[in-house]
């Protein structure tokens, strides 16, 4: 993963972009990204953050557009705006407008004499199952830069108008309301929020499981809306939308119930996909998400086994199924699956955490310490790293390095305010300083 890094302070706020492309994502040419990072801005509001995408330009006046729930608290103004030349911007509430009908989507305006990129509206109508597309918003201060694919389309209203769902391409807190694009830097869509991805850089099963994959409301949503929110678009879309479900529609449907927690009515609206479409092999990885958040350990692995017979280089899916092994103590298999991982994308650290506990457990710990050390050198704030290398060197019997390990992973829970993580490690030092 290559990643080009510009950073600035803003009234005491740091600032960075980060432009980041995966290996296995079709080549984006230089000035199809900067057509993308030149539009997307950063919003701050009284109670958190957000992204959005310049659309207009009449007079001194830019329009964004973002998603209505990066606003939701937009009579605690000012609303803060941060434009790509790192310039800030105060609107005042007059300026907020929220689409009609719960849709998530919303316009807000700024007054400046400087002259600023605004975005290519593209046709939503034309976007097509498996379409690559990259999704832009802010994680944090970093302006991420995430490619990924269409997995399905919807042809019904859906909660939200959300009406894409993403894969790989993950939208995280502050990206929404950013800038879904296609490979000529066209909007297509506004990010609007997560879906179940797992983490498994965790050992706290309460804590393991984290919505992060996306979904995202097409622009032609906010087309035919245009002007309630005073915008003045030249080409309106003629809606489509058809009285039967199609298995697309299903899918999103799912992908909102698991966002929501509803993993159940996930899993049975995945069944009805699959009925539908016996082909569409991406619900087995999404519902194996499904079932690793309601703890359906052994139908999670018999859905991720079937992902991986789809699609054998799917490193996602390897991962997954691996970190569930070991959840049910098939240390082997979990093993073989972190290796093929590993053997695909060498740069998934996630990977060599899960191995390492594998191999700990298999009475290898020298090996799974090979593995720890390999992800603190190429991240020295991973936590869990630290965290299982301790756990390692109890095993070994040097308590000495054992604690240093501790101390080191509770420096950084505590500073990351993951409080039960924190108790849960000096817990385990003091239980080896007695012994």
């Amino acid at each position: 993963m290559k990643k080009q890094l510009v950073s600035a302070a803003i009234l005491g706020v740091g600032i960075a972009m980060s432009l980041v492309q995966t290996a296995t994502a079709r080549p984006i040419k230089l000035g199809q990204v900067q057509k993308i990072t030149d539009r997307v801005v950063f919003i701050k509001t009284a109670s958190g953050q957000g992204s959005g995408v310049i659309i207009d330009h009449v007079g001194d006046r830019y329009t964004i557009l973002t998603a209505a729930h990066v606003l939701r608290d937009r009579y605690n103004v000012p609303v803060e705006i941060v434009t790509p030349d790192l310039k800030l911007h105060t609107t005042t509430r007059s300026t907020i407008h929220a689409a009609p009908n719960r849709l998530d989507l919303a316009t807000i305006t700024f007054q400046s004499n400087k002259n600023y990129a605004v975005a290519e509206i593209g046709d939503s109508q034309t976007v097509k199952r498996g379409q690559s597309i990259f999704a832009a918003g802010f994680l944090g201060a970093t302006l991420e830069f995430n490619p990924g694919t269409v997995v399905a389309v919807s042809h019904q209203p859906q909660n939200g108008g959300y009406g894409l769902a993403l894969g790989t391409a993950d939208i995280f807190p502050g990206m929404s309301g950013g800038g879904l694009f296609n490979e000529s830097g066209v909007l297509i869509g506004i990010n609007g929020k997560s879906v179940g991805k797992v983490d498994f850089n965790t050992q706290n099963r309460e804590n393991r499981f984290k919505p992060v994959s996306g979904l995202a409301v097409p622009i032609n949503t906010f087309r035919e809306i245009a002007s309630q929110l005073y915008v003045d678009l030249k080409y309106k879309p003629t809606a489509k939308s058809s009285s039967v479900p199609t298995a697309d529609d299903v899918f999103i449907t799912a992908e909102d119930k698991s966002q929501q927690g509803d993993y159940r009515g996930a899993i049975t609206d995945y069944d009805r996909v699959l009925a539908m479409n016996p082909q569409f092999s991406e619900v087995h990885f999404r519902r194996g998400i499904a079932r690793t958040l309601a703890k359906d350990w052994q139908g999670a692995v018999a859905d991720y086994t079937k992902a991986i017979a789809a699609k054998p280089e799917y490193v996602d899916g390897y991962i997954h199924r691996g970190s569930i092994r070991n959840i049910l103590g098939d240390w082997r298999g979990a093993k073989s699956d972190f290796d093929f991982a590993i053997a695909l994308n060498s740069s998934m650290l996630s990977a060599y955490v899960g191995r390492g506990i594998a191999m700990c457990e298999l009475n290898d710990c020298k090996g799974g310490l090979k593995d720890y050390n390999h992800v603190i050198e190429l991240n020295p704030s991973h936590a869990e790293a630290y965290t299982n290398r301790g756990l390692a060197f109890a095993r070994l019997g040097d308590r000495q390095k054992a604690v240093s390990n501790y101390l080191s992973a509770a420096e950084l829970y505590r500073q990351d305010g993951k409080d039960r993580e924190y108790l849960r490690t000096v817990k385990r030092i003091e239980e080896l300083v007695r012994s």
